[in-house]
């Protein structure tokens, strides 16, 4: 009997399902958005609007940073079944990042005037590059608010009204973007403002959630004398962050160069380049951040295949969409050009264009480690391969090749990708040596243990066939007793059977089986077992049952301790068995 992966797999798609709904709403917003601004105003407001990328990527700082931090440490606590940690995260996350967005908003506000000078530099956008910066600005609290509060709605499985928060919000924003720009006539403000409106409605489809009593998520006080768990969010986040800060230098960067050597020309230039770009960015993105959540959580639970699983699959999945979107622009780069208004077409263009998006090809591979990475807690790999990727090389590499050829510094994000993956490899397989191991990925090894593990179908005859085989695996540890390998030989048995006539899943279902036996000599032995059926609490069910006999208080009667969590929508049971007998 072997694992399948069936069921982490399904997971990580169902996860993929809605984070890639989450993300692809706003990166086609942004794109929409910008369709819009240049039919409605004029290809030169389109322009302005990317100019203003490094102060939309500086906000995305801090988002990273509290947000992708505290959801990717809130999956690790969640498959250690820790609760108040659980809170503690969330409240950081949420209220501590909002705040934190209020002041950086309050402070780009007063800096309004020389940062649009300094954005715009010497094209004839400053105007219009400071008329959007406002509403930039002061929207911020408003994504941590929605956005934000939809990446832990993810995590408690609701997966529907995590989806449509952004969904809403983009859809209202473009509706705002119609009303206040053609109606209204507030200019390239009007996109802004928009945007702020369309987070103001979606806020109101929390209300519901916020009125149940039941809900995981909620705010709750820290001490002041506790503030490791925010250390651990900004480290956790790091990797995250350093994206956008390097798109922040990248963008001044090239903006810089573009807008000193072909004007205005330039900056459309880059705008376009961008634009490319974030067709391939929101299925990186999205499927790197259904990844970080679902193997945080298995990581957290000490489930290394399951892991292993989902890295492979996305790493395939992330790929195989980045390369349509590549061939897809590089064989129409005049159609996608002509698609923003521009008519002015020019072979340099095009070229540009092309060699910026070999950077697509590697898009897969930077994000899918990066996340993996941070969350298998190797934060200080993943965020160095974020600062080189993002920042030192790429940034270092525009200036460096600006000298000898702008086609070659349309290359220099690609170049850096490469170089950034090259060193990550070298610098894993090092540190796994140290260590004594044999693969990069440096995944976790559980001391003093023996782990068997299975999957079966969600049927009875399956389950009597897992109990044989739990019987055949206690036979080879001479410090078990019998009445351990029997308990949990009917904890197995027990548990499978239940799911199978009661968890709804039909004989096409699966339920994966853990064993491990801890320390050395074996002494403790536990059982997990985890399925995808409706969600069912047996320690809920054998406190109101009582004594009256069943299968379940049967196993309570046998083990040490039986414990119910669900992480990831999954049905989870963990069951203990001592040495010196049942409770």
């Amino acid at each position: 009997m072997e694992r399948n992966g069936v069921l982490v797999q399904q997971k990580y798609m169902e996860y993929l399902g809605s984070t890639m709904g989450f993300i692809v709403s706003l990166y086609l917003a942004s794109i929409v958005d910008g369709i819009l601004v240049s039919q409605l105003i004029s290809p030169a407001a389109f322009a302005a609007i990317n100019l203003t990328l490094p102060v939309y990527y500086a906000r995305n700082i801090l988002f990273f940073l509290f947000v992708d931090g505290g959801a990717v440490l809130a999956a690790q606590f969640i498959g250690a079944r820790d609760k108040v940690s659980c809170a503690r995260v969330f409240t950081i996350s949420i209220a501590w990042g909002a705040a934190a967005m209020t002041v950086l908003g309050i402070i780009g506000c007063l800096l309004l005037s020389p940062t649009a000078s300094l954005l715009a530099g010497n094209s004839s956008l400053q105007e219009a590059v400071a008329d959007y910066l406002l509403p930039l600005w002061l929207t911020g609290p408003l994504l941590i608010l929605t956005n934000g509060v939809s990446s832990f709605l993810r995590l408690e499985g609701l997966h529907k009204l995590a989806i449509a928060i952004p969904v809403v919000a983009n859809i209202c924003n473009l509706a705002f973007d119609y009303l206040f720009i053609a109606v209204f006539g507030w200019g390239i403000a009007g996109a802004g403002w928009a945007t702020g409106a369309g987070y103001v409605c979606s806020l109101l489809l929390l209300i519901p959630y916020l009125r149940r009593p039941d809900r995981s998520w909620h705010l709750t006080a820290i001490p002041a004398d506790n503030q490791r768990i925010f250390r651990r969010v900004m480290a956790v986040g790091l990797p995250m962050a350093m994206i956008p800060l390097g798109l922040v230098l990248r963008n001044l960067a090239v903006n810089g160069i573009a807008v000193e050597t072909l004007g205005d020309m330039g900056a459309l230039t880059v705008s376009l380049c961008n634009a490319a770009l974030l067709y391939a960015l929101m299925f990186a993105d999205g499927s790197s951040t259904a990844l970080a959540s679902v193997c945080g959580a298995l990581y957290g639970e000490m489930d290394q295949k399951g892991v292993l699983q989902v890295l492979k699959r996305s790493l395939r999945l992330t790929f195989g969409l980045c390369l349509v979107i590549f061939l897809l622009i590089f064989i129409f780069p005049a159609e996608f050009i002509r698609f923003y208004g521009v008519e002015n077409i020019t072979p340099e263009l095009i070229l540009y264009l092309r060699t910026s998006i070999i950077y697509m090809l590697l898009l897969a591979h930077v994000f899918i480690l990066r996340a993996f990475y941070q969350a298998t807690r190797q934060e200080k790999a993943a965020t160095i391969f974020s600062l080189l990727e993002g920042v030192v090389l790429v940034i270092g590499l525009f200036f460096l090749l600006s000298k000898f050829s702008l086609v070659l510094m349309w290359a220099a994000p690609a170049i850096s990708a490469v170089a950034a993956i090259g060193w990550l490899v070298w610098y894993m397989r090092r540190q796994a040596r140290k260590m004594g191991r044999d693969s990069f990925l440096l995944m976790q090894q559980e001391k003093n243990s023996a782990v068997w593990e299975t999957s079966i179908s969600a049927t009875v005859e399956a389950a009597t066939e897992a109990a044989e085989a739990v019987e055949e695996f206690c036979a080879r540890f001479a410090d078990l007793d019998s009445r351990q390998s029997y308990a949990a030989q009917v904890t197995v048995e027990e548990l499978c059977v239940n799911i199978a006539e009661h968890g709804g899943l039909g004989t096409n279902g699966h339920i994966d089986v853990f064993l491990r036996l801890q320390e050395q000599p074996m002494s403790e032995i536990v059982v997990k077992v985890r399925d995808a059926g409706k969600p069912f609490n047996p320690v809920h069910f054998l406190d109101e049952q009582g004594e009256e006999f069943s299968g379940l208080l049967m196993v309570r009667k046998l083990t040490t301790k039986i414990e119910y969590a669900r992480i990831l929508g999954f049905n989870t049971t963990i069951v203990t068995i001592g040495k010196r007998g049942p409770k």
